[in-house]
């Protein structure tokens, strides 16, 4: 009588449990369905949660079966269907506590689909955890109950007990080759009866894998661009990278910090100076509607630093735009060397004397301090 009581209690507490994951999984579609948060992966977690009960309940049945038939072998308390009894009552609690838990975080957060998506999705990711280790209880009473455990002990202790690995790798050790030897010999070489290496075996099917999966990315999918694709992407963010050092280098240099610079800078220069100076000062920078850049008169200083200072802020009451959003300070720095390297060139149909004399060094003497007793 007491038997039959416990099993309907072991089944009532798995319908228990069945029912409230079916009410919990067909609560937490239609709050899922507002969600941009994975609606088919809660889909799929339901439905693994439904065949971890189905195994649960076929599972609880065999258990049960296994009790009575080790109650009639061993006159001992039934204290394994108690334990399951008592498991199945606490995962009937906390299922339903959870459910509980679980509707009223929905409810509180009904004005956010995405915190509710992940309300149910770690819920269901408990129950199969749940679940799992149920089952994996089941098959340790099994184990119990059946004397799997007993007889595994016995063989142990007579040696006769393998592990895992022994019982998966049947390759045989070299102190054996003497039994077997097969009795071929091919100019001194043996052939032994023994299997491929199981690390052999395993290496070669991880190899075919990855030559599948490696075809199905490259070449089928397109996923990920191949050796010399990938090599033309790090290329191109290499230059990328160098290209911004170089700007980011650039750009310490301003009309105080110029410097005349070498063949190639200048060259440079004159490359900026023939697209874009042309039109005003002459292709030889004799001047035209803007002053000669060829002569010793200059109209607003001729220092490297002054040339340097009228490109980059220009004086646009006198017809010279500011150049300082179209060019880079390097590029600034390369257009005032090339127009320092004009002076004294003297071109024909240069434009005639503007501005005053500038003689290289004279404006360091006058910004020099100045001894009274020889001025007096």
């Amino acid at each position: 009588m007491r038997q039959k009581y416990k099993i309907k209690l072991l089944l009532f507490s798995l319908i228990n449990i069945l029912f409230i994951t079916n009410s919990f999984s067909q609560t937490a579609a239609p709050a899922a369905a507002n969600s941009s948060l994975s609606v088919p992966v809660n889909t799929i977690l339901c439905c693994i949660a439904l065949v971890l009960l189905f195994i649960i309940v076929v599972l609880a049945g065999t258990v049960n079966g296994a009790i009575e038939l080790y109650k009639k072998n061993k006159e001992k308390s039934s204290s394994a269907a108690k334990q399951v009894s008592v498991l199945l009552g606490l995962i009937f609690i906390s299922q339903y506590a959870f459910s509980q838990d679980a509707a009223a975080a929905a409810t509180a957060e009904a004005s956010s689909a995405v915190t509710t998506a992940n309300v149910y999705f770690y819920g269901f990711i408990t129950v199969i955890i749940v679940e799992v280790a149920i089952i994996l209880f089941f098959i340790k009473s099994l184990r119990f109950l059946t004397g799997i455990d007993q007889l595994k002990k016995e063989k142990a202790a007579r040696g006769e007990e393998k592990t895992l690995w022994e019982t998966i790798n049947q390759f045989k050790p070299l102190e054996e080759e003497g039994n077997m030897d097969t009795g071929h010999n091919y100019d001194g070489i043996r052939e032994l009866d023994n299997i491929t290496p199981p690390w052999f075996i395993a290496g070669f099917a991880a190899t075919i894998i990855f030559a599948a999966i490696y075809l199905y990315r490259y070449h089928i999918a397109e996923s990920a661009p191949l050796q010399l694709e990938e090599y033309a992407i790090e290329m191109k963010a290499a230059q990328t990278l160098q290209d911004s050092l170089l700007k980011l280098e650039g750009n310490k240099v301003d009309e105080n910090s110029v410097a005349m610079l070498d063949a190639a800078g200048i060259e440079s220069g004159k490359k900026i100076f023939t697209a874009n100076c042309v039109a005003c000062h002459g292709d030889k920078g004799q001047g035209g509607v803007g002053p000669n850049l060829t002569d010793q008169y200059w109209i607003h200083g001729g220092s490297l630093k002054d040339v340097f200072k009228s490109i980059k802020y220009g004086w646009v009451e006198k017809g010279m735009k500011s150049w300082k959003d179209d060019f880079s300070p390097t590029q600034i720095a390369q257009l005032s060397s090339y127009v320092e390297s004009l002076k004294g060139s003297n071109p024909p149909g240069a434009k005639e004397k503007q501005g005053e004399l500038y003689v290289e060094g004279a404006a360091a003497d006058a910004t020099a301090p100045v001894d009274s007793a020889k001025t007096k």
